[in-house]
Order: structure tokens, then sequence, then C-alpha cells
């Protein structure tokens, strides 16, 4: 910390803040004791390098002047102060070695006796030029005196800029040497004493007001420097504590994902398993889509935060995927009374198709919740080079002011009440984030009480010659084969184990890896349904290895599972994946095409 000075009376403490001849007149924007140590450090930095650079005027200049009084003053005269003036830049120099020891150690102490070190070597040297002035204006040689004023102007006027960032220096760099010089001249200087006196007192004054003014700008620059340096480090730390924050949010949501997931994956399966037995169960499997709708949009949004999904662009025919919407939605529709069309079109654009028909699907939904009557339509045009997907409907419309606020978590302009059977205010936030990820600009167009246009540009692409993918409906029979499950939640396993049953497949349920190689090694399946997390130092992933390893065989290796990682991207191709909770139909129909393939084969 920067030592404190002896108290003075007001009138001299004026006078010193005003000429800056105190540490404590420095830097006055800078209150913290802290800050201030800093700040000195670095002006005693800023000294030590102007030692090292005016360390070959410090060894050209005493010569040149005792050669050119040596003449006038004699010999002994001449070189005696410069002897002095050798040994006090030998001096300085062993002085910058040891401030440049001092400033690489940690914890330094205060940088103010160092200041102060360095401010009375410089008035000694200055001292030293002064009275070897002495010699030179007795002796009367007006052209010598002239010379040796000339080289006082310029000696003095390089210190003032080299010094200027410590005025306590800068004022003991110059003012032995002009004043000094100027009394001398006064006292021996016969007939150009006076025109001596005016012409120093006037140099000081200048270079002494020009080195204030060069003192406040550099100490305000670095004062302004540290704390841009210090408002720098805070953003730095609540960086790393939002990232911190984040990641911690996405553990957490992963955690949760998996933990949430897991009874709603038995409550599925068990009503899948009652199915057909009254309107109550139909209202119970409701409530649970309903709850699984919300938990994968808060999953989709958690996952697009933390950066964990990406997107794999490529060419896509639209109409095949657009009718695919259609026909999902159409009951949905019909159901309102609304007609959902699609404008036939040959497009085909670069976009990712999962990621596409999400945000295409969300904004299906919302048009669907808030059109009365009416319909909705899907199109495509052409937008300058690129193509522009639209989702129209003659729905409530959305104000122009509310336009940025429907893409917000949580806002709803029509669901005051909260009634969670019109959505929760997430669909909008999605497709908005996957957009960005998918560099697809959205936008909106609407009109209150006549509906709303969403749009999405996306680049043209060329058609493909691969053949588009065919889903294969689900058997509607019986299933035949043996099953192994590995799950290490009993509720939903025994769910597992009892829908399987129910299909006519023969189930071996285990809930580590331990038991699935055991019983891999004891029998021979057609399947392995496995969740990732297993207890052990072996995950599900591992387990589907190890079954493909064992029994070359094997028909389908899947994942089932609610974790909401990265790490999923690692599952091979051969691996598919199945998030939880997991619709039974859609694990039928992955089942049965499977086994259907190997029958075929």
């Amino acid at each position: 910390m920067p030592q404190a000075e002896p108290a003075l009376p007001p009138a001299a403490q004026r006078w010193r803040e005003r000429f800056m001849l105190s540490g404590d007149s420095m830097f006055p924007r800078i209150g913290d004791a802290t800050q201030r140590a800093q700040l000195e450090a670095r002006t005693l930095a800023l000294l030590a390098a102007g030692i090292r650079t005016a360390l070959i005027t410090a060894l050209i200049g005493p010569a040149l002047i005792a050669w050119l009084t040596a003449p006038t003053i004699g010999l002994a005269a001449a070189i005696g102060p410069a002897a002095l003036l050798y040994l006090i830049t030998i001096d300085r120099v062993l002085f910058a070695r040891r401030v440049a020891r001092y400033l690489a150690a940690p914890g330094r102490a205060s940088a103010r006796p160092w200041l102060n070190a360095f401010t009375w070597r410089t008035g000694l040297s200055a001292l030293v030029v002064a009275l070897w002035g002495y010699p030179v204006v007795t002796s009367g040689d007006t052209t010598l005196v002239f010379m040796i004023l000339a080289l006082a102007t310029i000696v003095s006027a390089s210190s003032m800029a080299q010094f200027c960032c410590w005025p306590p220096a800068m004022w003991a760099s110059f003012t032995p040497i002009l004043l000094g010089l100027g009394l001398q001249l006064l006292v021996f200087g016969g007939s150009h004493g006076a025109f001596g006196v005016a012409f120093t007192v006037l140099l000081w004054i200048t270079l002494g007001m020009a080195g204030l003014r060069f003192a406040r700008t550099l100490h305000n620059d670095m004062s302004t420097r540290l704390l841009n340096e210090q408002l720098v480090h805070e953003l730095d730390v609540k960086r790393q504590q939002a990232e911190a924050a984040n990641a911690a949010k996405s553990r957490f949501f992963a955690a949760a994902s998996h933990d949430l997931r897991q009874p709603l994956q038995a409550m599925g399966l068990y009503l899948s398993v009652l199915q057909g037995d009254g309107p109550t169960l139909a209202r119970m499997g409701e409530c649970m889509d309903a709850l699984d709708r919300l938990l994968a949009q808060v999953m989709d949004l958690s996952r697009l935060d933390s950066g964990q999904t990406t997107a794999h662009p490529e060419p896509l025919a639209l109409q095949p995927l657009l009718q695919r919407l259609a026909d999902t939605y159409e009951a949905a529709a019909r159901k309102k009374g609304l007609q959902l069309r699609v404008h036939p079109t040959t497009a085909w654009a670069q976009s990712d198709p999962v990621l596409l028909e999400r945000v295409l699907a969300n904004l299906l939904t919302n048009a669907i919740r808030y059109t009365e009557r009416g319909g909705v339509l899907l199109g495509v045009r052409r937008q300058g080079a690129g193509l522009r997907l639209c989702v129209a409907d003659t729905g409530i419309g959305i104000p122009p002011e509310a336009h940025e606020a429907v893409f917000e978590e949580f806002v709803q302009l029509d669901n005051a009440e909260r009634n969670p059977e019109r959505g929760h205010g997430l669909g909008l936030p999605t497709v908005r984030r996957i957009a960005a990820l998918l560099d697809h600009p959205v936008g909106l167009h609407s009109c209150v009480g006549r509906g709303s246009v969403f749009t999405l540009d996306l680049p043209a692409a060329q058609p493909s010659d691969a053949p588009a993918p065919r889903t294969q409906p689900a058997a509607a029979g019986r299933l035949q084969g043996r099953v192994l499950v590995v799950e290490d939640n009993a509720l939903a396993r025994d769910a597992l184990v009892v829908l399987l049953g129910g299909w006519g497949l023969d189930v071996t349920a285990v809930h580590d890896a331990p038991g699935a190689l055991q019983a891999l090694r004891a029998m021979a399946f057609d399947a392995v349904l496995s969740d990732w997390r297993l207890p052990g130092a072996d995950d599900g992933l591992a387990v589907l290895r190890q079954a493909r390893a064992l029994q070359p065989g094997l028909k389908l290796a899947a994942m089932i599972t609610g974790e909401d990682t990265q790490r999923m991207a690692e599952a091979p191709p051969d691996f598919p994946v199945l998030r939880k909770p997991v619709r039974p139909l859609r694990l039928r129909a992955l089942l049965a095409r499977y086994l259907r393939e190997h029958k075929a084969t």
C-alpha cells in the first residue's frame, strides 16, 4: 500500500497538491489504495525503462561537456563533475536492475519508497550539473555560457518529457539545473546576468506547467486503463460464473430429464397395457402426453441453450416433409373443424430434416391451437436465390407490439388463465433458437382478428438422387422373438416387461451390465433394449457393443434413455436411440420392422 505522507499546514498542502509534489496528489480518480499502489508500480516501471532509454545520452553527455569546457575552466574542473555523473549513472543502472527484481516479485510492498529513491537520485544528478556551471559562469566566456544554457535547455526539456509520469522526479530533474544556473548568472554573470535569470526562470515555469499538463493527462489515461482492466476482469469473472451456472443448469436438466422420464416411462407403458379400460384411462393418457410434451419442450430449450444440439444440413425434398406433417396434424385440425392444406411443391432445400421438422411442427401446433375457424396452410415459395417456408392461419392474430414478446419463454397472449391445454409458451422460443442454429431467419406477419403468417427463409438445394426413406407400418399381429431388457429403474423395467410380454415377446430383464453380460452368454436374443445410465463402470452403450460382439446375429440393439447429453451422439447409427418416455406404438414399430426384416432374410 502507498505510504502516508507527513501532514503539512493547509497552505503548504495546497501548493504541494497543485504542483503535484506528493504521491497522494497523483491519480485523483482512484480512491482504492490497492489500485493506487498498482498505478505507482506502473509509474516506477516507466521510470526504470526511461533509465535504460537514456543510457546512451548519460554516457556521451558528460564527456561532451567536459571536452567543451576543459580548455576554458581547466581539466580538473571539467573532469571532476563528469566523473561524478558517471558514478551516478552506474548507480542508476544498478537501481534499475533492483527495480526490475522488485516489480517481478510476487506480493511486493509499496512502490512509494522506490519512487522517492529515484527522485533524490535524479535531483542529485541535476545538482552536479548545476554546480558544473559555476566555473563556466565565472570564466567570463560568453560563448561558452550560452552553449551551456543551450545544453541545459535540451537536458531540461528531455527530463521533463521523460519524468513527467512522476512530477516529484520531474521537478528534481531540471529545477536545480535551471534555477541554479540562473542564480549563478545573477551573481557572477555580469552584464548578461539579468538575461540569464529571465531566461532560466521563464524556461523553468514553461517546462513545469507543460510537464504538469502531461502528467495529469498521463495519469488520467493510466487510471482509465486500470479501471477498464478491472472492469474487464470483473466481466470475465461474471462470464465464468455465468458459464459455471449454465453448466450446472445443464447438469441439473440432464439429471432431471433422466429422473423425470423414468416414472413417465413406466406410466406410459402401463397405460398402454391397460388400453380400453374406459374414459378415465384415456384422460390419464392425455394428461401424461401433456406432461411429456412440456418436459420435451423444456429439454429442447436446455439442449439448445447449452450448445448440445448440432445441425447436420443436407439436401431434402420439402413436399414429403410437408405432407408428413399435414398427415400428422390433420386429425387435430379436423377435430376443431379446420382445413389443413399443403401447397404442392417440387422444391429442395438445404437444412437439417429433423430440426426443420421440429420447427414446422411447433408452428403448426400453434396455428391449429389459436385458430377457431377457417384453416391452416403449409406452403413454399421462391425468395430470391432461396426459399421461404410459410405457415399461415386464419386465427386470432398477434398485435404488432407483441411480435417480439411471443418469442420469449412462457409468453402467451390469449391464455391469461394459463390453461395447459393451450400450451405453455415454449413453442415459439424453441422455434427461434432452432432457426438461429440452422441460420434460417424467422419472420412474422400478422393482423389481429385475421390470422398470422410465420415464415422461415432457407437456402435452396439441388435435387438428390438418394431415395427417400420409407416408413414401415407397425405389424398388427403378435410379435415373436426373445428380448433382453437392461434397465436399472424397477418401475420402468417391470412396465417394459409387461408391455413386451403382451406383444407376444419372450422377455429377460436385468438391472446392470454384468447381468446383461451373463444373460448374453447364457442364451441367444433377437433384440437388446438398454438404458444408457446403468450402475457400475459400464453404461448402456458398452452393453450394446458387447451384445453385438457376443451375438453377431442380433437383429436389434437399441438404446432407451432419459439422458439429455451430447454423449448420446457417440452412439453408432446401427444403435437406434429412443428417448423416454417412449411411445409404445413407436417401440412396437421399431421391433416389428427389425424382426420382419430379419424374417425376410
